[in-house]
This record gives C-alpha cells, sequence and structure tokens, in this order.
C-alpha cells in the first residue's frame, strides 16, 4: 500500500480485461496457476506489503532460536537507534501495527521523490527516515505506520548477522519452499521479469520489510501454508499469529486473519488474509489452517479491483465460508 499512501489516493481496481493469475490450494495440495488475459504464470510479481507477513515469520523463527525477543525494547535491539521512545516500544508493537510511532518514512519519500534510487544504509534510515516521536501510548491503537517496518528489517538483519535480504532468504523463503521468491532490490529481477503498466515506487533494502516480496503465486500459498505446517514454528507461534490485536482491521502480528464462519454451522474462525499493493501490482492469499485450502491471486495491473474482490468472495461461498465485516 505504498504507493498508494504516497498517492494519498486510489486503491484497487483491476479493469475488466487486465492480465492477472490465480491459483488455489485444496487440502494442503497446490494447483495449477491459472492465467487471464495474458497474465504470467510462474512469475515473480511485487507483492507488496505480504513483505511484512515474512518478516514476521523470520521474526518469530529468531525468537524461537534466542536471537531476539519480541517483548524485548528497540533500546534492547536496536542500539544504534537514536530516534525517541526506544526504551518504550517493543518489536511486537511494531509487528502489530501499534507502536503510536510517527511515520517519517513517508513523508521522507514525498520530499524526495529520488530516495528510493540512493543508498541508504541501516544505521541512516532507521535514525533518518523511519519513525518520530510518539503520538500516543504504545499499544494504544492501530496506525499503519510503514516506518516501523524499516526498524523491524534492521533488527532482524543485525540478529541474523547478514544482509536483511539474505537473512529472509535463510530464514524464511528457502524454507517454506518458495523456490521463485526473492526479496527486491528496488525493481523486479531476472532475465524477463514481469513489466507492470504503470510506475511503481522502487523499494531498496531498506524498505525490504514494509513491502520488498517478489513472488509467485504458488510462493504465496507456500508462505501461508508454511508456519502451520512446519516444525518451524510452535504451537505458541500460530496461536500469536491469529491474535487480532486490531480487531477493527482484523490485523495481527504482520498481516491480517479474517474473520469468518461456516455457513452451514455458523462456526467461526479465523483464516489468515494477506494483501500487498505497489501502485500498479497487488497480491492476495487466503489460506484457511483448519482445512488447507487457500487461494493466491496476483496482477501487475491494479487499476479496477472489482474482478479481484468478487472472486475471492466468490472462494470464500464455494469453501462454504462467509466472512465477518
Amino acid at each position: 500500500m505504498l504507493s498508494a499512501l504516497l498517492a494519498a489516493g486510489s486503491f484497487l481496481a483491476l479493469s475488466l480485461n487486465a492480465p492477472h493469475i490465480i491459483v488455489e490450494m485444496t487440502e494442503g495440495e497446490i494447483g495449477e496457476e491459472v492465467s487471464y488475459h495474458d497474465g504470467r504464470v510462474h512469475a515473480p510479481h511485487q507483492a507488496g506489503s505480504i513483505g511484512k507477513y515474512v518478516c514476521t515469520l523470520a521474526a518469530l523463527r529468531m525468537e524461537n532460536e534466542g536471537l531476539i525477543a519480541l517483548d524485548a525494547t528497540i533500546a534492547d535491539l536496536l542500539p544504534d537507534f537514536t530516534g525517541p521512545n526506544a526504551e518504550d516500544v517493543t518489536l511486537r508493537r511494531l509487528l502489530e501495527s501499534r507502536s503510536g510511532l510517527e511515520d517519517k518514512l513517508i513523508p521522507a519519500l514525498r520530499a524526495d521523490p529520488d530516495l528510493p534510487n540512493q543508498t541508504v544504509p541501516f544505521e541512516t534510515a532507521i535514525n533518518e527516515i523511519s519513525v518520530g516521536p510518539a503520538k500516543q501510548t504504545p499499544g494504544l491503537s492501530f496506525d499503519y505506520v510503514n516506518g516501523n517496518w524499516v526498524l523491524v528489517g534492521a533488527i532482524l538483519e543485525r540478529a541474523a548477522g547478514v544482509p536483511l535480504a539474505e537473512a529472509l532468504q535463510d530464514w524464511v523463503l528457502t524454507p517454506a519452499g518458495m523456490d521463485s521468491a526473492y526479496i527486491l532490490d528496488r525493481e523486479l529481477s531476472g532475465p524477463d521479469p514481469v513489466i507492470a503498466l504503470e510506475d511503481s515506487l522502487p523499494l531498496p533494502s531498506f524498505m525490504a520489510c514494509a513491502g520488498g516480496l517478489a513472488a509467485t503465486a504458488t510462493d504465496l500459498l507456500k508462505l501461508s501454508q508454511y508456519p502451520f505446517v512446519s516444525d518451524d514454528f510452535n504451537f505458541d507461534d500460530r496461536i500469536a499469529l491469529q491474535k487480532v490485536t486490531s480487531p477493527e482491521q482484523d490485523y495481527t502480528l504482520g498481516g491480517r486473519f479474517k474473520l469468518v464462519t461456516e455457513a452451514e454451522t455458523g462456526a467461526a474462525r479465523r483464516i489468515s488474509w494477506q494483501s500487498g499493493n505497489n501502485g500498479p501490482w497487488y497480491a492476495f492469499v487466503a489460506y484457511d489452517p483448519a482445512t488447507g485450502n487457500g487461494l493466491a491471486m496476483l496482477t501487475p495491473d491494479a487499476s479496477n479491483g472489482e474482478i479481484l474482490l468478487d472472486k475471492r468472495a466468490a472462494w470464500l461461498e464455494a469453501r462454504g465460508l462467509e466472512g465477518v465485516e
């Protein structure tokens, strides 16, 4: 949602003939990617804020290995941070989007459009263009502050002892089996990358956790399934991922778990409901841990989004589920 925030305007609207990819998972088995209007199957697309979920899974794994603690403060985890409220805000609050801190990243990008093309080390980014003084008590309310995720990325890089892109590959993308996924170096790479129909915000390394994931639709299903089927995560991790801290947003740690009910019984549960947007790029993935069913969709042309919104609603209905708004 980075470009939308910069523009302070339009969100998703997929035109009737926009290229897009859809793939379903049924009881843990991933089907074939289906192309609509010349969408590129098995080709990485920008996945936007789903990168936040990747970084959250990395944080959970690192906590299990004793490298970090989610309830440690920024001051504990990032000694180089000289900004405000370091003793008051924990990593958990950053992941929940409830830090209370002011966002400096989006204003910095608006003030200097060339900023994403510059080489900015994490030490500079965290202290100059990430967050400002707390606007409210940490934990009090939800606030989608992308600058939080500059701090998260710096924390993960410091804990792993390697560049953030390498750390996320080692701790999440590779063990999840996301064979085509990688962390952006500003733009999609490779010999024949998917081309979006409009310009998007370049995403340098210090913004990787804010929205720097490149992935196929199949990769997104593997990501969503990973924490629920792998021994890399324990029972407490799964509970934490599904514990909603901002009910009005369905927001948990680094993403959303939507409340649904079974149409026949009325029984309620939450399912993983992750999305990302960077200008024309839009990504969505749902996964139901109770059944192993899932849906992933990608497009490089999010100029009119009713089609994808309708298709994900139809998927819920086909699975006998109703979304609770």
